[in-house]
């Protein structure tokens, strides 16, 4: 007797979506550990100074254009990588790549080697996000895709206050000798032990990424031709570029805020690493959390509600609660007070990323996506990182005079560009206010 074949079906809804948020879950680990070994750094600024005899200037090229540079130049050719091959292996290799290469910053003899570690560190993670962000669009339905990728994002918010406690508490770990068992690594400084111990995670972390499923890409016709390409980044009045280019401007703003605030903190109010840690975390972590979580969920509700299309209005708000906290940093007088200042720019600024992130994955075909992320990492990159860290500096030092020009200068730059980013996303929000003032309300 002959039996018909049973026809092969997809797994059943609950294993999708159980397989679904795992993927989430694992990706925004690895998220919150490439923000760890890029920004713990900014704890040990004035010790690496010191050891290696390096200005403010030099250090903040180790902090911003060390990584900025490859990280952007590497962001595009990975973009389109991950538009056309496994996504998850590609991940993995870059997760290898920047754990080893943040071990290697605690191995380097000069400003060199430092800054050639640093390269490596942004070439690895220059192919995390793009990839990640294509892979949860095709694992999600379009109205659960901005909480997804806030979710996602939280990797981001941890990473960013998470490297600045778990750095403060490791170095009470190393200043006590718990390390000093270890061979040759117990002998070195205790910044050098730093980086080594917070680039080991990423190595033990690489099974559980090979554990990850790739989706089926859902409408895609195969990689895009470039022309294509840059002909949907400028339709519809621009809005992906412009998209990609606010990014690139707040970053100024985020990186040169943060580069700087846990020196800030011990420089000027005597903070402990310790207590820098501390305050940061609940800052960043705190709001920034918040910020994922209900700037992905609002934005869809605002989809559901009003369309896809009335995501971007949302990002006037964020980019009004960035002025209100580079205007609070600027009064400052103490460092809670700065913290508090650095927690609401990093609810208008996380929130923003969130929002900015959905509104350029839905205006793109899916054999896209990953490019499209990829640029606006790249402005990110070469805008942002590159020039945020060094601006701060510049100003304070040229433009600026009195004991407190440090905190001035990050506050100033926090403000212009908060202000330029609201006056380049203007035209298609206006576009969009005009359509919803004129259209019916959709229904959810």
């Amino acid at each position: 007797m002959i039996f018909p074949k049973k026809a092969v079906s997809d797994p059943p809804l609950a294993s999708r979506q159980n397989a679904a948020w795992y993927a989430v879950v694992v990706l925004c680990l690895a998220l919150l550990l490439s923000y760890t070994d890029r920004l713990v750094i900014n704890l040990v600024v004035d010790p690496i100074r010191t050891e290696l005899a390096l200005t403010d200037v030099e250090i903040s090229f180790l902090q911003g254009a060390g990584f900025a540079l490859i990280f952007a130049l590497a962001g595009l050719p990975f973009g389109r990588l991950a538009d056309a091959v496994n996504r998850r292996n590609l991940i993995s290799g870059g997760l290898l790549i920047w754990s080893l290469a943040t071990i290697c910053c605690g191995l380097a003899a000069d400003f060199a080697g430092f800054f050639a570690a640093r390269l490596a560190v942004g070439l690895g993670e220059a192919a995390l996000v793009p990839a990640a962000s294509s892979l949860i669009i095709d694992l999600f339905s379009p109205h659960r895709r901005g909480t997804a990728l806030g979710v996602f994002s939280l990797g981001a918010t941890f990473g960013a206050g998470g490297a600045i406690l778990i750095g403060g508490i490791l170095l009470g770990w190393i200043d006590a000798g718990y390390f000093k068992f270890l061979p040759i690594v117990g002998e070195l400084a205790p910044w050098r032990q730093l980086f080594i111990a917070v680039g080991l995670p990423g190595i033990v972390m690489l099974p559980l990424l090979l554990l990850i499923s790739e989706p089926r890409r859902f409408n895609s016709s195969g990689l895009m031709p470039v022309s294509q390409v840059l002909r949907r980044l400028v339709a519809d009045n621009g809005t992906v570029l412009r998209v990609c280019l606010v990014k690139g401007v707040l970053a100024i703003g985020d990186n040169g805020i943060f580069a700087w605030m846990p020196t800030l903190l011990q420089r000027v109010y005597d903070l402990t690493a310790l207590e820098v840690g501390a305050l940061v975390a609940l800052a960043v972590s705190g709001s920034g959390a918040t910020a994922s979580v209900v700037g992905g969920a609002l934005s869809d509700s605002v989809a559901r509600r009003w369309g896809v299309e009335a995501r971007i209005v949302l990002l006037l708000g964020c980019y009004a609660l960035t002025v209100a906290g580079a205007v609070v940093l600027y009064f400052a007088q103490s460092g809670s007070q700065a913290a508090l200042a650095f927690g609401i720019w990093a609810f208008g600024s996380i929130g923003a990323y969130v929002i900015g992130h959905v509104v350029m994955q839905e205006k793109v075909p899916s054999e896209m996506r990953a490019t499209t992320i990829a640029l606006s990492l790249a402005t990110i990159g070469l805008v942002g990182i590159g020039l945020g860290p060094t601006l701060v500096p510049l100003v304070a030092g040229r433009v600026l005079e009195g004991p407190a020009t440090l905190q001035s200068a990050m506050a100033l730059v926090g403000i212009v560009a908060s202000l330029l980013s609201f006056v380049m996303i203007w035209p298609p929000v206006r576009k969009s206010l005009l359509a919803l003032t004129t259209a019916p309300e959709q229904a959810g």
